[in-house]
């Protein structure tokens, strides 16, 4: 079995060791390829100069460098530079033979601290993002921020956060200077959710009551389904707050100085 992260994510030797043990297991790349490819499309649309903080060992970098992106890979582990740069090397040897016609570079930085110098179009973080403190959060958001050029855009790919952990990510967000599109509608959403002191967990956008020990065991049925209800009334008013939301977001996301931050919460 995999071992989980290091619970401190500012312990580099104890990432060394995770990325140690995964290589050792064979378990580098676990990404489905549709997953990885999921931001071509907007990386291609906003120029193809794409910063990957915190890579880690997953596939992005070189994929997005094989279709044509110029691509920066950084992270603070030795171990997982050590990685990336073996993947660089063969994606040198296959521009040479001219099969593909991206750029890959691979870089030991610690995103927290510093940017690492140059303009992007995008910086993609997979789930290296969730797990830091507030104020490694906040370190994070402003050097992301500042590699960007007007009208580029961050990507924050997460899993499994909820509940108050979303408004600690967005708030390093917008303090770093980021529009997040429909923020104002889903905190309103959350802070509805959470007025209402039910357990839930949200999964694909609308909230759900999960089975752990919050009811009588002889009672789940009866009150997740009484809650399940009071969660559900609120989302009739969250769609339409949407909708109102809908022309600024647009606006904004069209005016060509705005950076934008998307905030994905993926569960599973």
């Amino acid at each position: 079995m995999r071992d989980s992260p290091p619970k401190d994510w500012n312990d580099k030797d104890a990432w060394d060791r995770y990325f140690d043990a995964a290589l050792s297991a064979g378990h580098a790349s676990s990404y489905p390829d549709g997953i990885v490819r999921r931001f071509l499309n907007l990386a291609h649309e906003k120029g193809g100069r794409i910063w990957f903080p915190g890579c880690g060992l997953d596939p992005y970098p070189i994929t997005y460098a094989e279709r044509g992106c110029n691509v920066l890979a950084t992270d603070f582990s030795p171990a997982a530079i050590k990685y990336q740069r073996q993947l660089a090397a063969a994606f040198v040897r296959a521009t040479a033979s001219g099969k593909v016609r991206g750029t890959l570079d691979v870089m030991e930085h610690d995103f927290t601290h510093s940017a690492p110098g140059g303009t992007f179009d995008l910086v993609i973080n997979c789930r290296a993002f969730q797990g830091l403190s507030a104020s490694g959060m906040a370190g994070a958001a402003i050097h992301f921020h500042a590699a960007l050029r007007p009208g580029g855009a961050c990507i924050i790919d997460t899993m499994n956060v909820q509940g108050d952990r979303r408004n600690v990510i967005e708030n390093s967000l917008l303090a770093a200077g980021f529009y997040i599109p429909f923020e104002k509608s889903g905190r309103w959403y959350r802070e509805q959710l959470n007025a209402t002191g039910i357990t839930y967990w949200m999964v694909l956008g609308r909230p759900h009551v999960p089975r752990l020990n919050q009811y009588p065991p002889e009672r789940f049925s009866e009150c997740a389904e009484r809650d399940q209800k009071i969660l559900d009334s609120f989302h009739a008013e969250y769609e339409r707050r949407c909708q109102d939301e809908a022309a600024d977001v647009n606006a904004k996301t069209n005016d060509p100085a705005t950076v934008a931050a998307h905030v994905v919460y993926a569960t599973g």
